[in-house]
């Protein structure tokens, strides 16, 4: 093999071309950005069709991806030529934003709120007009985005492709309703982070700075769906909230990549500092609605029971910790629930928590909790019985038939494959051992470099 060409070293005092031609790109870029940008927020005053405005806008993008091909095939320059083609893949979302205007306009006319800017409303002149244009989006767009990503990352142009595209489906979903809006890009958000942590992260060729760069272009669509929602529409609890909860599941699948102990510890509790607050909203904006007590407690303290024993899956040294709180909540929430208003459900719900807290303590060798499962599940069967006997109603006597066999046979088919629940109980607790000592040799090995 021949050695590795040494770079040249600069002379004090010398011209830095490598510095000047970064500077000249990065500056480029962002006018580029500002004018995509800008466009969908000016003040048009001359007279003229939204529809011929559009169609500058998507010119802006064939001329960008001209001028890469131009760099690229004629200077043979690559880097802006990448760089160029960066920017066709970041016009694309602005392009549909304006034609999810266009055809929203179309589909929901008499829903556009009268208070908006008069420069963020974009009307198409009739529903075919604005089918068209997306039709015609699609059909220079879709493939000047395939292009793209083959320069940025050749391996997984196909499918970061297919992601860019599905995310972009969201700015042409004619829907402005702030809490369904949060609902959708937030799902985006969480499977598109889930899919680069599977597919994407892992591989070697994408942690360049093109790499990372395309892994980023799918979320942009999302984020601008959010930001408009934060500067067009009012934003109440229920956005907020979902946001928190957005962020708090995005932060639990990136922990998954986390080594170290005490930064896994750090990220459980952000997440279920920021799940906890994410539901605490909601439920206000649901409490508003006029529910039974009983049911405002359980559709608090359940839910924040899953989300805490969800970060306590990501946690090492505080996971009894989050554990034990979700057990508090939980339990508390389903007690409190039936002494509020005992009704068949918040007795059956205090029955079916008290024995899924009691029956995994039981296998952890948790004998307190076992014991305070066991308490909770013996007063949801006597809420039970005492409905039973003192109302005509045959519902507490099918459900505590119900519940009571399908506890027995659960236990059976446990029974009956004990060795291989055992084995999967001892993997799965071997697979914790070997992520923590592997954590604390590499803790070791960077505290020793």
């Amino acid at each position: 093999m021949s050695p590795e060409p040494i770079p040249a070293q600069r002379k004090p005092g010398g011209f830095d071309a490598e510095a000047f031609t970064r500077a000249l790109r990065i500056a480029g870029a962002v006018l580029v950005v500002a004018a995509a940008s800008t466009f969908m927020l000016q003040n048009w005053v001359e007279s003229g069709n939204d529809l011929i405005r559009y169609a500058m806008l998507v010119t802006q993008s064939l001329f960008l991806f001209g001028t890469a091909w131009f760099v690229g095939i004629t200077v043979r320059e690559s880097r802006s030529a990448r760089t160029l083609l960066a920017l066709v893949l970041g016009t694309v979302p602005i392009c549909f934003t304006v034609c999810g205007a266009l055809l929203y306009s179309q589909v929901h006319p008499w829903d556009t709120p009268l208070d908006l800017p008069s420069y963020v409303r974009w009307i198409a002149p009739s529903l075919t007009s604005a089918l068209l244009a997306l039709g015609l989006s699609l059909a220079i767009l879709a493939p000047l985005s395939f292009v793209s990503f083959l320069a940025l990352a050749r391996k997984r142009a196909a499918s970061l492709t297919l992601a860019f595209l599905a995310s972009i489906s969201l700015l042409l979903l004619p829907v402005r309703t702030p809490d369904l809006m949060i609902a959708m890009a937030g799902a985006a958000l969480i499977g598109l982070l889930a899919f680069d942590q599977s597919r994407l992260s892992r591989s070697s060729r994408l942690d360049t700075l093109e790499g990372r760069l395309a892994r980023a272009m799918p979320f942009i669509a999302p984020l601008i769906v959010i930001g408009r929602v934060v500067y067009l529409y009012p934003v109440r609890l229920p956005f907020l909230g979902g946001l928190l909860l957005v962020a708090a599941a995005m932060v639990w699948l990136m922990l998954s990549r986390v080594r170290d102990r005490v930064n896994r510890d750090l990220g459980a509790l952000a997440v279920a500092a920021l799940s906890g607050a994410g539901w605490l909203l909601c439920w206000i904006a649901l409490t508003d609605k006029e529910y039974y007590s009983s049911l405002q407690a359980l559709l608090l303290g359940v839910p924040l029971a899953v989300l805490f024993f969800m970060s306590s899956l990501r946690a090492e040294l505080l996971r009894k910790a989050l554990v034990s709180a979700a057990a508090v909540v939980g339990l508390g929430s389903t007690l409190v629930a039936c002494m509020a208003g005992l009704s068949t459900i918040s007795a059956l719900i205090c029955i079916v928590s008290g024995t899924l807290v009691a029956v995994c303590a039981a296998g952890t060798g948790s004998r307190v909790w076992t014991a305070c499962g066991a308490i909770v599940a013996l007063y949801g069967v006597g809420s039970e019985v005492w409905l039973a006997i003192h109302e005509d109603n045959l519902v507490r006597w099918v459900t505590l038939t119900v519940t009571g066999i399908a506890l027995i046979v659960g236990a059976a088919y446990v029974e009956r494959n004990r060795a291989r629940v055992q084995r999967l109980w001892e993997r799965w607790h071997a697979k914790r051992i070997e992520a923590t000592l592997r954590a604390e040799q590499e803790v070791l090995l960077d505290r020793a470099a």
